[in-house]
């Protein structure tokens, strides 16, 4: 259940994040040199990005918990090349664990956080330069920090301040280029933080694939016949705004979509329910694709975990799988977009 933090510890969270907007940590750092700290009541250490210094960046700083965030920050920075250069940018943008302190307009800020600037008044605020709290979740919308993220927020933008005024002060030499990062960890035993270049390399989310356990049941489906037939799939995110009373956000409605590439025809999609996972719903869609309407001749999607999930079954199938361009998906998706 949804717990909402105290004035006391947003005027915290401000404070802090004011008191780092003065040091212009994006004069220090650009979106490629990460921070790495070591929380004291964490067991995993958060991850951080700061944008800002790169012309049309806004200026932000990205908060991405624990390792699972750190293959999440991977998945962003890697968007365009190698296994993710077809990836979609909204997927990956809408599908990653981070929390955002984003500077702009007080007018920009989300309403329920200028009910709160309204209550605290915030003095130390630049009305050009106003803190934006954003946490964004996996199936969810973006929403206001609730207090465990306001909290892990404020700890981590006050370690920051610190390692940026370790760099103004260049006690520090880092090779970036060497994927050294810099980071900051507190010592029990001394009761003193530590600030250290370390070499941590990027980190992509692990891929899945699906397998078929019983020899007879594959050797049934190697039977299916074959039929000359594209098939473009994806997920994707709608960014309509569906009630959790339970998680206490808002959910983004999260979609499976497949089309035939020669005919341009939809030939399903499907909302995830909460508990489904992409491996089982993808895992489905073959077996009922397979003994409803033929094998297929190829399987082409711009997401590199869908691929990895089908290639070892698919190769023992007879069937093609491609990491690439999906045209004919993507024109569907305006489609379905307009109407809705």
């Amino acid at each position: 259940m949804r717990k909402e933090a105290a004035l006391k510890t947003w005027w915290e969270l401000y404070e802090a994040a004011c008191r780092l907007e003065e040091m212009k940590p994006w004069d220090y750092l650009n979106k490629d040199q990460y921070v790495v700290i070591q929380l004291k009541e964490e067991k995993e250490p958060v991850f951080l990005r700061v944008l800002g210094s790169g012309q049309g960046e806004e200026k932000e700083i990205e908060i991405y918990p624990g390792f699972k965030g750190w293959q999440d920050l991977t998945m962003i920075a890697e968007l365009g090349t190698g296994m993710e250069e077809f990836l979609s940018k909204d997927y990956a943008m809408s599908d990653r664990r981070v929390l955002i302190c984003r500077y702009g307009k007080k007018s920009d800020v989300m309403y329920s956080q200028q009910e709160i600037s309204k209550a605290l008044n915030l003095p130390m605020a630049k009305e050009e330069m106003w803190p934006n709290f954003i946490s964004c979740r996996s199936r969810y919308i973006p929403f206001s920090p609730d207090q465990d993220e306001v909290l892990l927020m404020t700890e981590a933008i006050r370690n920051l301040f610190m390692c940026i005024r370790a760099l103004e002060a260049k006690k520090l030499p880092i090779k970036w280029e060497e994927e050294e990062r810099l980071c900051r960890i507190f010592n029990r035993e001394t009761g003193l933080w530590n600030m250290f270049p370390a070499k941590i390399p990027k980190q992509s989310r692990p891929y899945m694939g699906i397998q078929i356990q019983k020899e007879e049941f594959k050797k049934e489906l190697k039977n299916i016949p074959a039929k000359d037939q594209n098939v473009e799939i994806d997920f994707c995110y709608t960014h309509i705004a569906q009630s959790d009373e339970e998680a206490g956000r808002p959910r983004n409605p999260f979609l499976f979509v497949a089309a035939d590439e020669k005919t341009g025809q939809l030939i399903t999609r499907y909302f995830l329910k909460p508990e489904e996972t992409e491996l089982s719903l993808i895992s489905n869609f073959l077996l009922s694709h397979l003994k409803q309407q033929g094998r297929m001749k190829k399987i082409t999607s711009g997401n590199p975990w869908i691929i990895k999930a089908l290639e070892e079954v698919c190769r023992e199938l007879g069937i093609e799988t491609e990491l690439g361009k999906t045209e004919v998906l993507e024109d569907l998706m305006k489609k379905i977009d307009n109407r809705m």
